[in-house]
């Protein structure tokens, strides 16, 4: 479990400070580029690898898969265990990964590849989260801005990060979760290693794993056209799957999935609202390379264009953030929300490069506004023994959202263009924005 090995003073109890939270973002941040700046180099990838379309399309959405069940899993066992294995273990899979994909002659390796490196950014991703949400209550708040500030930061720097390491090779930019390694040193003080409480439940977590992986491969199957037997037959054992999670859930007390959490109103709204939010960013960063290199653009002039917007982002979060102190945070969740599904259509109608900026910037926004407010949510709401498994439930489910979202914008795109691609997409953060609003404190 994820603790702090120090006792603070009265001094810095009484000034609470936010260095965790900007340590614990650090942590965080490298698995943002393994979205957004992977994106950028889809044009150089796709071109390497003789592959476009739908098909191009899973290096964003095995990651999605990856990411999200490398947090679930890793979430819980930091509820059972403690975070410095799970450090460990990813810092594995991330090395693994890395060269994975350096090596990768085709498509299909660059995707094993690319599901090692997420897998590990998904364990990472848990244990910032876990880490921050455990901080003590005086010192959270401060965190908590801190670390959203830092996620929105990355984000920023995304998309030329990605531009510069695909102007040396498009392989680097599809490794750059990799520099999380980096700054596991600096995070390890704020983890402490407990008793284990209990037996972690492996085959709960293989049934996850398999249902997250089935919805996904579900809706990429479809977005490639495949033929309805295949779309039928990987839908019938995702099904199966998840029946047998259910029961499996049922049976078990100390079960993989924290028991009341997925029952509970509040994170059904938390986790739709995350998912909706995802899935509108995840379907920017699809489309906007493909829109502007249509329009001559290279991969570092697109990575170029897109930092003002990024670091317009980064201060609006920052503001979100503490705006979300004064007035109930589902409101700025809302709103967050709502400005990407509306940016989203103006980029439809008006596909210049000044739109897709502006989608972009509000997809940044959203996404770091989302993440920092419901992990605050989760804070309030779950037991101090269910938080990583909660949190890492919900990043499961909003990275499942963003695959979709990728898979969706990919399958409208080239038998109904952009416009309605990105019209359709708009839809999945509208309803995120709806399902921000039912977060109420009496939910």
């Amino acid at each position: 479990m994820t603790a702090l090995t120090t006792t603070p003073t009265t001094r810095s109890a009484a000034r609470p400070t936010s260095a965790p939270g900007w340590r614990l973002g650090a942590l965080y941040g490298p698995a943002v580029y393994g979205v957004s700046a992977a994106a950028v180099a889809l044009p150089d990838t796709a071109g390497h690898l003789h592959v476009g379309g739908p098909a191009l399309a899973w290096i964003l959405t095995a990651y999605a898969a990856g990411i999200g069940v490398g947090a679930v899993t890793a979430g819980r066992l930091i509820d059972l265990w403690c975070s410095r294995p799970i450090l460990l273990i990813a810092a594995t899979l991330l090395t693994c990964g890395t060269l994975a994909c350096s090596l990768a002659p085709t498509l299909a390796a660059a995707v094993t590849g690319r599901v090692l490196l997420a897998v590990g950014s998904g364990a990472i991703t848990a244990t910032a989260l876990a880490g921050t949400a455990r901080l003590p209550d005086a010192r959270r708040p401060a965190a908590l801005a801190a670390f959203g500030a830092c996620l929105a930061g990355f984000s920023a720097t995304a998309p030329l990060a990605g531009a510069a390491a695909t102007h040396w090779t498009w392989r680097a930019a599809l490794v750059l979760p990799v520099l999380s390694i980096v700054v596991i040193p600096l995070c390890w003080p704020l983890t402490a290693c407990l008793p284990r409480r209990a037996r972690a439940d492996w085959l709960g977590a293989g049934l996850l794993a398999a249902v997250a992986a089935g919805l996904l491969l579900t809706a990429q199957t479809a977005a490639q056209q495949a033929s309805v037997l295949t779309i039928a037959s990987v839908a019938a054992i995702t099904t199966v799957a998840a029946l047998g999670l259910a029961a499996r859930t049922r049976a078990r007390r100390d079960g993989f999935l924290p028991r009341g959490i997925l029952s509970a109103a509040w994170f059904r709204r938390a986790a739709a609202a995350g998912a909706g939010v995802y899935a509108g960013l995840f379907a920017v960063l699809h489309a906007a390379p493909h829109l502007l290199t249509r329009q001559g653009y290279s991969t570092t002039e697109i990575g170029v264009l897109l930092l003002p917007g990024a670091v317009i982002a980064a201060v609006l979060a920052r503001v979100a953030g503490r705006v979300a102190r004064r007035v109930p945070a589902r409101h700025v969740l809302a709103a967050a929300s709502l400005l990407l599904a509306v940016a989203l259509c103006y980029t439809a109608l008006d596909p210049q490069p000044s739109a897709v900026a502006v989608a972009t910037t509000a997809a940044f926004t959203a996404s770091a506004v989302a993440q920092t407010l419901l992990t605050a949510e989760i804070t309030t709401r779950a037991a101090a023994d269910a938080r990583g498994g909660a949190i890492g439930l919900l990043t499961l489910t909003i990275f499942l959202g963003g695959g979709c979202g990728t898979a969706l914008c990919a399958a409208l795109w080239q038998p109904w263009g952009p416009t309605a691609a990105l019209v359709t997409a708009a839809i999945l953060p509208a309803a995120a924005a709806a399902a921000a609003r039912r977060l109420r404190t009496d939910a």
